[in-house]
């Protein structure tokens, strides 16, 4: 029972030639190289509790070998799964405006959070929002990773509704290992990483131990390096800019502005004027000038982020077992990780007035101002100037980037640690075994973020009586860049402290053998329960919660469940080459209730060399924390309200075909396209439900030796999918209907703006994906010039609906659905040499000027072009000294995003480019890893 060298010789046979190769290797591969190991051990396989010799399976799965991952250029095992042909766009540290450091994985495009990863078979512990961030994993301690593309919930349990990432770690290791790996970009020298891992183990008769110590740096590009820094345009730039209603004036202020020759926008009645540069101090009317038509005064915000964000890992783990006696082994194993990691963003805009929301329309700039060119008090609300006795009053803009104040910097310090003791054993010399674990996982994180501003303070330093007697700094914001000195900041800047955290208890007992024999052959079983219990934080900063931060609003998160689960499997033996195997689970859920779900397998060889597999399956995905618990928050999406009754120029927009907007003043203006909204979780949120069909076959022609096809055609179908109806959605349908329920979650002010939209998580969504797996390699017979092997691992998406819209070949946003991915590799081996090719392909798609609630019929602006990746590596085994260099080079040639893929700007300046056509490695990056083993 405990003597894994069979299998652990079975998988090397089957990847020992992938020696510079990150191809996946499928388990018909494993599986064939098997049959040459006789009296290979019955083993667990993922996608099924029950253990068999035969590596293959009814569901799909590939392999990726430790050479593989060892060969790659990247350093994470999330940056190198995310290469797979089957990933979709998932987080990583080419996110700079939304990342938290963090790098997930997506499989078939459905999301992270519906892919479940294990470890060794088992739980890794999960952020609030159900995301395994594959970064706590230390690269250096993989042996393999397994990857079931199969819905599996009636064997794992919740989120496996894509699938199931299974990273397996090295075993029965004996001696020192060191390595270490440098890499950067070779024409810039930026985005160097570098890493260095020590990895001791010893076995005896009866124990074995492992011992890992890893440590990374990763550090960042800046966009302001890159040509693709030229697009992120912002109106709100380091000169103020402030619009004002001329009727609001005084008659002094009207003439005075006037002579200056201000212009005004006779529909508004409003100019629009900006600070000239180098005006310093003052305060003058002559301080303006008009501001220029078109984006001639545009702020380019994007120098100022990274592409790439920086972080520092430091990794620790280790495992070992005991063989008590011959029946009963203790193992546990422990990992602690951390992450210190940062994003940066151009410094803080200030947006006052109520067009800008309630945090804008709460500021005024009153009269005593000693800053306040036009000596009366300027109202950020129309509704507080009338009622101190004006009438008509259409209330101020103002936008000025805070450049003074530097970017701002959000830094994470991130701590996992993940303990499991268990128990494995036979029932006597029978063919069952079992297993029981505890596992206690945590994660905690916090982060700082400079650069933020206090609203009340702004406020104060913009109202009356805001001297040095009342501890008060007055703010100027009527000069240029400059004005605002060093007193000034300390007055109305803050940094913030968060910090949020997740805890994991699982309790697992499983068991299987063999039950009786039928013609067939024999029929196994596979039986099991299981306790998870989940809690959760999230605690901001108590000005974020508040609301006093220019910072997005956020309320506090806590909350939490228990999950009770059951489940048995079957395999039945209809023919000796026709094997059945359903499953199914029963799942009590502390706050939804009950649920229940199953899989069938069916597995059919009709000759030796080929296997036709095909599997149905039911999988759920539980709502997380965040989802169940999670606090109020803030965001300001690019809307477009359908009630704007004025151009941009003015021009009045006919809205009467659109009862909803019948209240909505007849001069309203839509000033600023970013709505605030206020986004809800919801404790009444159901399980997502799915249904997943596979078929496929897998072919090893015996008469051409080393060749091997598999194809695998599958779809899936996710109800009750848990998202947000949309703040798009939400606008157009009140528009187009008055009655509508909708209209309930919207708030306009007296003239018209939306100051506040809920958009709150419902079971509204669904999914349909569907699409082709194929992989093909042939090993070549051996020659003197060394042995090759090609092999095409591709992926053709047929269809990729979200609520029936048709999402493939386009890109939102970060996140791109290409029709066609592909890898194309070819390795090569002579005694101590190695190399490797491969071509990594992303079929083009269309690209929309981005805002949230656009569609298809919005119409393209661009086209994504196809692009291809060349990945090249060279490896040396220097065999007197155990040791092994390899040298690399991803993207050989250079391939740069191109401005298409920008999408208006903002996703890729801001920085989230779209990351399932781009990786981090967006120059030629060159790499260096060398190992020595004693």
């Amino acid at each position: 029972m405990f003597t894994n060298n069979k299998l652990s010789k079975a998988v090397r046979l089957a990847v020992a030639f992938g020696a510079a190769s990150t191809a996946v290797f499928t388990g018909a591969v494993v599986a064939q190289e098997a049959e040459e190991a006789k009296d290979v051990e019955r083993i667990e396989v993922t996608g099924s509790r029950i253990k068999r010799t035969d590596l293959e399976s009814a569901s799909p799965i590939f392999v990726m070998d430790r050479e593989a991952i060892e060969s790659a250029g990247q350093v994470s095992i999330g940056d190198i799964l995310q290469q797979i042909p089957a990933a979709g766009a998932a987080l990583n540290t080419a996110f700079n405006n939304g990342g938290n450091g963090a790098t997930n994985m997506d499989l078939r495009n459905l999301g992270a959070q519906r892919l479940l990863v294990l470890v060794n078979g088992r739980r890794w512990i999960s952020s609030l929002g159900s995301t395994v961030d594959l970064n706590t994993i230390p690269t250096s301690s993989i042996e393999r990773v397994e990857v079931l593309k199969d819905g599996a919930s009636a064997l794992y349990g919740s989120d496996a509704i894509a699938g199931v990432v299974n990273i397996i770690t090295r075993k029965d290791f004996e001696g020192v290992e060191f390595s270490t790996y440098a890499g950067e970009n070779a024409s810039k020298g930026d985005g160097r990483k570098y890493t260095a891992e020590m990895t001791l183990g010893t076995t005896t008769e009866k124990s074995g131990i492992l011992f890992n110590m890893s440590h990374t740096t990763q550090q960042p590009i800046w966009a302001g390096d890159r040509d693709v820094s030229d697009t992120g345009f912002s109106s709100t730039g380091a000169n103020t800019r402030i619009g004002i209603t001329r009727s609001t004036l005084s008659a002094a202020n009207q003439a005075a502005m006037d002579a200056q020759g201000y212009t005004f926008n006779a529909t508004t009645n409003r100019y629009d004027l900006m600070t000239e540069e180098g005006t310093g101090a003052n305060t003058g009317i002559d301080t303006f000038r008009q501001r220029a038509a078109g984006n001639a005064d545009n702020y380019n915000f994007a120098p100022d982020n990274y592409l790439v964000t920086p972080q520092n890992r430091n990794s620790f783990y280790i495992q070992g077992y005991h063989d008590i006696n011959d029946n009963l082994r203790f193992v546990a194993d422990f990992v602690y990780t951390n992450r210190k990691s940062e994003q940066e963003l151009a410094p803080m805009p200030v947006t006052l007035g109520e067009q800008f929301g309630a945090s804008g329309a709460r500021v005024d700039i009153h009269a005593d101002n000693i800053y306040n060119p036009f000596g009366e008090t300027l109202y950020g609300s129309s509704a507080r100037a009338i009622a101190n006795g004006y009438t008509n009053y259409t209330a101020y803009s103002l936008q000025r980037r805070m450049v003074e104040a530097g970017p701002r910097n959000f830094a994470q310090d991130d701590d996992t640690y993940r303990g499991m003791v268990g128990l494995e054993g036979n029932f006597g010399d029978t063919s069952w075994s079992w297993d029981a674990h505890y596992i206690y996982g945590q994660n905690s994180q916090s982060q700082y973020t400079t650069g933020l501003l206090n609203l009340t303070r702004i406020n104060q330093a913009l109202g009356a009586n805001c001297t040095a007697a009342t501890n008060c700094t007055p703010l100027n914001l009527f000069g240029g860049p400059g004005s605002i000195t060093a007193d000034m900041l300390d007055y109305i800047t803050f940094d913030s402290v968060d910090s949020s955290g997740s805890d994991l208890k699982d309790y697992a007992f499983n068991t299987s053998g063999d039950l009786f024999e039928i013609p067939g052959g024999t029929v196994g079983a596979a039986v099991g329960f299981e306790r998870r219990e989940e809690s959760g934080f999230d605690n901001p900063d108590p000005l974020t919660v508040t609301g006093e931060s220019s910072g997005n609003q956020r309320d506090a998160t806590s909350g939490g469940f228990r999950l009770d689960e059951a489940y048995a499997e079957i395999s039945i033996p209809l023919m000796e080459n026709l094997l059945l195997s359903p499953a199914m689970r029963f799942s009590d859920h502390s706050v939804f209730g009950n649920k229940t779900t199953a899989k069938v397998g069916l597995e059919y060889r009709p000759m030796d060399d080929l296997l036709l597999r095909t599997t149905w399956a039911e999988g759920y995905r539980a709502p997380s924390i965040n989802d169940l618990f999670a606090g109020n928050s803030d965001s300001f999406p690019n809307l477009t309200d359908p009630c704007n009754r004025l151009s941009a120029t003015g021009a009045v927009i006919d809205v009467s075909g659109l009862p909803g907007c019948a209240g909505v003043p007849a001069g309203y203006r839509q000033g600023n396209t970013q709505i605030r909204i206020t986004q809800q979780s919801s404790p009444d949120l159901k399980p997502e439900e799915s249904e997943s069909l596979t078929v496929g076959f897998v072919y090893n022609p015996s008469w051409l030796e080393g060749a091997e096809l598999t194809v695998d055609y599958y779809n899936i179908e996710v109800t009750g999918a848990i998202a947000r109806i949309g703040a798009g959605r939400i606008l157009s349908e009140c528009a187009q209907d008055a009655s509508s329920v909708l209209c309930d979650r919207i708030d306009r002010d007296s003239n018209g703006n939306v100051v506040d939209l809920r958009n709150g998580l419902e079971n509204q969504g669904s999914y349909d994906v569907s699409g082709i797996d194929t992989y093909v390699a042939y090993r070549l017979p051996e020659t003197s010039y060394g042995t090759y092997k090609v092999y095409l691992d591709g992926s053709y998406f047929i269809k990729n609906e979200f609520n029936g819209e048709e999402q493939l070949g386009i890109q939102y946003g970060d996140a791109g659905y290409p029709r066609i991915k592909a890898s194309l590799g070819i390795d090569w081996m002579l005694g101590d040499w190695n190399a490797n090719y491969q071509a990594r392909y992303v079929h083009h798609m269309d690209t929309y000027l981005y805002s949230e609630g656009l569609t298809a019929a919005d119409g393209i602006t661009e086209v994504l072009p196809t692009y291809i990746i060349h990945d090249v590596s060279v490896g040396y085994n220097i065999s007197d000294y155990n040791a092994k260099v390899t040298l690399g080079v991803e993207n050989l040639f250079a391939k740069e995003p191109t401005p298409e893929g920008i999408n208006n700007g903002f996703a890729y300046s801001a920085n989230n480019y779209s990351v399932t056509e781009y990786d981090s490695n967006m120059d030629r990056f060159v790499y260096l890893r060398a190992s020595v083993k004693f």
